[in-house]
């Protein structure tokens, strides 16, 4: 009897071990390990690492959502101005057309051979080549996707070609004047 009960001490010391060894995965140690699992808080752990973790993830989910539609709007801002841009550029191509014809009305009144009518039509194919230039730069700063974003570069060449298109309108505006007073 002795013997047996040595054996069942013997067989409970190896059962006490082996679930002390046993890992903490669920998807391992068998019933055993799942006893010790539960026994020692390590199911209940792994459950809540894996809630913070998923709540982690919700967060950064939120937080580039929040990115997502501030970045929206700011592109959507900057295709506003750079359609702002390209509808002043189509006013301003419609104006020198019309100063256009009124120089080439001059330069049938005055003649051809009149200095300061060829220097208007001098300045006039000049400032059409720069606004030629000035549209497609619009067209391609459409083409780098007008503000994807917060792409400085993008915001800098849209930031000049507004500039530009000011120079221009001014150089309209005094070849308009100049071609006032060759009318005269």
């Amino acid at each position: 009897m002795k013997r047996a009960s040595w054996l069942v001490s013997l067989f409970s010391i190896g059962l006490m071990v082996g679930c002390a060894n046993q890992p903490t995965d669920p998807r391992e140690g068998g019933l055993l390990g799942g006893i010790a699992g539960l026994q020692t808080g390590a199911y209940e752990a792994r459950v809540q690492e894996r809630e913070d973790r998923l709540e982690s993830m919700r967060a950064i989910e939120q937080q580039l959502a929040a990115e997502r539609t501030d970045l929206d709007a700011q592109k959507a801002t900057r295709q506003q101005q750079v359609a702002a841009e390209r509808r002043r550029l189509v006013e301003l191509n419609t104006e020198v057309a019309s100063l256009s014809k009124t120089v080439d009305e001059l330069a049938a009144q005055h003649g051809t051979g009149d200095e300061r009518v060829r220097e208007l039509q001098g300045r006039i194919e000049a400032l059409q080549g720069d606004m030629r230039r000035q549209q497609s730069g619009l067209d391609a700063l459409e083409g780098m996707g007008a503000g994807g974003g917060a792409d400085p570069a993008v915001e800098l060449r849209r930031r000049q070609l507004e500039d530009q298109r000011k120079a221009l309108q001014r150089e309209y505006e005094l070849l308009l004047q100049l071609s006032l007073e060759l009318a005269r």
